[in-house]
């Protein structure tokens, strides 16, 4: 073959390359929290269950969304059959689970359904935050009260999360487990290693809270006696004597060895996911701001994504000042590999001024300005047939 025929083929190739990423499939996606709106008779009963899953389906649908991200596993439960972990009771907020423990595959369920508009379901599942207190003390939390020692914990020994308190009295705390607990990471990989072989219809997978909790300069994280010891034999260092005024070169190191137990988390679990699905597609839940997120949450989605672990990152844009999103979507843009998806995660109470309730279609018209492969839409609770009616022409 000639030399001139090699080079133009060659070049119509990488033409073929190039048109295709910038035509590849945008993803129009939301999250969903299952049977947020069900009374409990509805929850634990299968066949009411399945209408319910199929008329918000169906209202998704109608707003030309194609992806679900279903909240699958969080506070240490499930809303499927599990060997690793319990399906939620159905005396909690969105159980299932009857007294004796009797359910149903709420999961299966929304998969069949799903497919049967054209919609794609992703696994949405909590990594290291797994408790609430408005749930009770951590003595009735599935993980921590058969694992305590895997409590993530502040300086004074506490597991309360106070730096993101929630609830009207700011008394609602979250619990968190150790990313550096070798334990707690095999537990995360074999719930992920379960979904991805008994539900291989499924579209991906997502990780959410896949960081340390909101640190100020008051209150840092993990303070785990586990944690505190593989930190001093693997540097030398007391991480109780550290603090960011007296010693800021350790402290610096302690943030980011905590920094490297979050990141390996998210590339065993990638592991997991390539070796048994690998067509699923990862993405992560991810907070905008690097540098600043980095030093307070040990979150780098940079790291991530020029590694290959995540497919697609979600940073939330949730702030009603479009300024700000719009300086997010930026940052994003400019330093997110780009063999990485990115979807802007947008909170649709902010699409409608709060005065005049006006609709406000900047949020969306993100995708286009900074060439975005689709966005995310927390949460579909909130998908009004006004703002469905609006969605759909907007994806026609």
């Amino acid at each position: 073959m000639k030399i001139s025929k090699l080079i133009s083929l060659a070049f119509f190739a990488i033409l073929l390359f190039i048109f295709a990423a910038q035509t590849r499939a945008q993803t129009r996606a939301v999250w969903v929290r299952p049977f947020i709106n069900a009374d409990e008779e509805t929850r634990k009963d299968a066949v009411k269950g399945r209408e319910f899953i199929r008329k918000e389906l169906e209202q998704i649908r109608s707003a030309r969304l194609d992806t679900v991200y279903l909240e699958v596993f969080w506070d240490g439960y499930t809303i499927y059959p599990s060997k690793i972990a319990p399906t939620r009771p159905a005396s909690l907020k969105y159980g299932i689970a009857d007294e004796r423990g009797k359910s149903w595959d709420a999961l299966k369920v929304y998969a069949e359904e799903a497919a049967k508009f054209g919609v794609k379901v992703h696994a949405w599942i909590h990594v290291f935050h797994q408790w609430n207190t408005n749930l009770g003390g951590t003595e009735k939390s599935p993980i921590f009260s058969a694992h305590p020692e895997w409590m993530m914990l502040d300086a004074k020994g506490s597991p309360l999360v106070k730096t993101e308190a929630e609830g009207v009295n700011r008394d609602i705390y979250k619990v968190f487990i150790s990313p550096s607990n070798k334990d707690v990471r095999k537990y995360l990989r074999n719930v992920v290693a379960e979904l991805a072989k008994n539900y291989p219809q499924l579209g991906g997978i997502q990780w959410d809270y896949i960081r340390y909790p909101l640190q100020t300069a008051e209150t840092a994280y993990d303070y785990n006696p586990l944690t505190l010891a593989l930190f001093r034999k693997e540097t030398g260092l007391d991480a109780l004597k550290l603090s960011p005024k007296t010693t800021p070169k350790e402290w610096r190191a302690w943030q980011d060895w905590k920094t490297l137990q979050v990141t390996e988390v998210v590339r065993e679990l990638a592991r997991v996911v390539r070796s048994r699905q690998p067509k699923w597609e990862i993405s992560s839940a991810v907070f905008p701001g690097f540098e600043e997120n980095l030093r307070v949450k040990q979150q780098d989605w940079k790291t991530w994504s020029e590694k290959g672990y995540i497919d697609a990152l979600l940073p939330m844009l949730y702030s009603a000042d479009f300024a700000r999103v719009d300086e997010w979507a930026k940052e994003f843009r400019a330093v997110v590999a780009p063999r990485t998806k990115i979807y802007p995660a947008l909170y649709i109470g902010h699409f409608y001024e709060a005065k005049t309730q006006k609709y406000d279609d900047r949020y969306l018209r993100l995708n286009e300005k900074y060439k975005f492969d689709g966005f995310g839409l927390f949460a579909a609770q909130s998908l009004t047939g006004d703002l469905a009616e609006k969605l759909a022409k907007n994806n026609k």
